[in-house]
């Protein structure tokens, strides 16, 4: 009788040892490739982006409005539908009622508006994680700095009356040093808490919707549309990761809710900086694209003064080389 060689239990063993350490040397090497292609792919969405407000700006003079309020009712996105290939979904708009524009807005969850490396949002809706740079303070309207690209319009436009859409003839900063798109991240833990804390406890303050509704690129064109700008009001949100500055009192746990009611007052600013942050699921920073086009990466770590200046379009501020 011949005897067929075969592993024995040890050498089984060893074989699956190795085979179970080249898997964990591999996958953080394929998640880093993955992680690369989606950066990447957000790059080119930003740009895109960039582009388009290039052709709105070169077809009208001006760049869109941020929200028009008073007016022709319309936001940021939905006037840059023409130059991102949307052009039916475009023409196809009801622009004197915007309610019957839902299906339109439920039925087109546009890739272009969407960061690959962004987990999926529940449920789904026209979410977009970017936002056209508002300056130093974009949120709330009746406190923008107006600084930036874009702000409110018309005859209702907030702080001012009648205010009208900025050229990119007035970057005086200079295109390259101006940030005109930028990340964001769709719901924000540390936000949620407070606001589901507020309604359930303090019914008689200000209603606070879910912080990813302030990230629509369809959103009703009314003030609060102007959440989905961002602005230097707050420093970089990488990975849901909440930075506060200056740090508040830490966001309550969810669940269960705590006993006392959370007051509203003492978490208005934060909320506000925080609804217009730059964020990102990226490693260690956020993609915006330059007001000439240009796209970079910012660090999480850059700092307030000056992702500020990159901010403004005519602050005088010298930025630090890239």
């Amino acid at each position: 009788m011949t005897r067929r060689p075969a592993f024995t239990l040890i050498e089984l063993l060893v074989v699956i040892a190795i085979i179970a350490i080249l898997i964990g040397l591999l996958l953080p090497a394929v998640q880093k490739v993955r992680e690369a292609a989606n950066r990447a792919k957000c790059q080119s969405h930003v740009k895109q982006l960039a582009l388009a407000a290039h052709g709105f700006n070169d077809a009208h003079g001006k760049l869109p409005t941020a929200v028009e309020l008073g007016g022709r009712p319309t936001t940021l996105f939905v006037e840059l539908l023409p130059y991102i290939e949307q052009d039916a979904l475009h023409k196809q708009w009801d622009f004197a009622n915007y309610g019957s524009n839902y299906p339109a807005r439920a039925g087109n969850k546009l890739p272009i508006m969407f960061c690959p490396s962004h987990p999926r949002v529940e449920p789904e809706g026209p979410f977009t994680t970017y936002g056209g740079n508002g300056g130093r303070v974009s949120f709330p309207p009746a406190a923008a700095t107006r600084d930036g690209f874009f702000h409110t319009t018309g005859p209702l436009s907030q702080p001012q009356a009648n205010q009208s859409a900025v050229p990119l003839l007035h970057a005086e900063d200079g295109l390259s040093n101006t940030i005109l798109f930028g990340e964001r991240i769709v719901g924000d833990g540390g936000l949620d808490s407070f606001s589901q804390v507020q309604i359930q406890n303090t019914p008689t303050s200000p209603a606070m919707q879910g912080s990813g509704l302030y990230s629509r690129w369809a959103p009703p064109p009314d003030q609060n549309a102007a959440g989905a700008l961002v602005s230097a009001q707050a420093p970089i949100n990488t990975r849901n990761v909440i930075s506060w500055s200056p740090p508040p009192v830490p966001p309550p746990p969810i669940p269960p809710p705590p006993v006392m009611p959370v007051d509203w007052i003492s978490i208005a600013d934060d909320w506000y900086r925080r609804v217009s942050a730059h964020g990102s699921h990226h490693t260690d920073g956020v993609n915006v694209a330059m007001g000439d086009g240009s796209v970079r990466f910012l660090k999480a770590s850059t700092m307030l003064p000056v992702l500020a200046a990159m901010s403004t379009r005519n602050g005088g501020e010298v930025l630090p080389t890239p």
